[in-house]
């Protein structure tokens, strides 16, 4: 067989296995599914956020899954491994699941892409992108989008941030597809600031204490001032010699002996 025949085989049967699975957990929150080939088999990943309906009663629901992929669609020994989802609201494969599910039983499209858009962004998303295309209200087909928060269409966020989901409802009118774009609040932004408010206390308390001590400084600091000195000051200045300051300097300030006797 072509290798290039042999990976278009494989790409169709993976799309048949994804299928088969929606339809079956439709109503346990089914998120994706990974397949991986082991010595042993191949290694099958549910990723859903209702564990317990997959599984079933005493593994009943799972052991008819797992026949089922071996018989129709030809696996070898396939091992099924069920992950729980834990925050199912920021999922958009289980949002857009949950949106196809409430059109396909008849509830107004826009009533409930607005109940999915609120209850994405109260789980705390940073944006998400709802996107309605098919017959929805007449016989001509449109997109209806709705929109809320922040959204990058292009680059690397848009690529590593954004979670995408794709479902698709049959009705009456004709197929209905769903597509949900969640962007995460954890990924980080080149153009993200974060600050580091331990820092910026540290640096607010050393600025206050350097601005009260500058305070006191100023409030006892002893200003000189320069007088200039007169004419006559220089004039008494010029008169005094300086064996006179000696003679001062050489005065002592104790009483005389003598004087002393007098008195």
């Amino acid at each position: 067989m072509p290798l290039a025949k042999h990976f278009i085989e494989q790409g169709i049967k993976l799309m048949q296995i994804n299928e088969y699975l929606r339809s079956e957990l439709v109503r346990a929150g089914f998120a994706g599914v990974d397949l991986q080939k082991t010595p042993l088999g191949v290694r099958i990943t549910l990723r859903t956020s209702r564990p317990g309906l997959v599984i079933g009663k005493g593994g009943k629901r799972i052991q008819e899954i797992t026949d089922v992929l071996k018989d129709v669609y030809k696996l070898e020994m396939p091992q099924i491994e069920v992950e729980e989802v834990k925050n199912p609201d920021l999922d958009a494969q289980i949002m857009a699941e949950r949106l196809a599910y409430s059109l396909d039983r008849g509830r107004h499209y826009r009533r409930a892409g607005y109940y999915i858009l609120r209850k994405v962004m109260d789980a705390g998303a940073r944006g998400v992108e709802i996107q309605v295309s098919g017959k929805v209200t007449s016989q001509r087909a449109r997109t209806q989008i709705f929109r809320a928060g922040t959204m990058s269409k292009s680059g690397q966020p848009a690529q590593e941030g954004v979670d995408k989901g794709v479902a698709q409802c049959i009705q009456k009118s004709g197929t209905l597809g769903v597509i949900v774009k969640i962007m995460r609040a954890d990924y980080r932004q080149g153009d993200g600031v974060t600050l580091n408010h331990e820092a910026l206390e540290s640096a607010q308390a050393k600025a206050k204490a350097e601005a009260a001590k500058t305070k006191v400084e100023k409030k006892y600091k002893i200003e000189e001032e320069e007088v200039p000195i007169t004419e006559e000051a220089k004039e008494l200045l010029d008169d005094v010699d300086e064996d006179d300051i000696t003679e001062i300097s050489d005065i002592s300030l104790t009483p005389n002996q003598d004087e002393e006797k007098d008195k």
